[in-house]
């Protein structure tokens, strides 16, 4: 679901239950993307994707459920046609 052009909403699992997690995306001060994730209003993480690979920048998720996350956007990017 998009609510905006920077704003979207993915299905994830986070501590062994499926979320549905708001994802803003934001960018540094030198241009590089990164993304805000919230579950009822609340920030969980921030995460970017680096070489191929998505990291946690902020927050204490597990490796796998980042993963889970990136994998998240990357579908919801490819589905909606959108280069980051």
């Amino acid at each position: 679901m998009e609510d905006s052009n920077n704003i979207f909403t993915i299905a994830v699992t986070i501590n062994g239950k499926s979320q549905q997690v708001e994802v803003v995306t934001a960018e540094t001060t030198d241009g590089v993307a990164f993304y805000k994730c919230n579950i009822a209003s609340e920030e969980i993480t921030q995460v970017r994707k680096d070489t191929d690979r998505w990291k946690q920048l902020w927050g204490s998720l597990t490796e796998m459920e980042i993963e889970s996350i990136g994998a998240a956007i990357d579908a919801y990017f490819e589905k909606n046609k959108i280069t980051s």
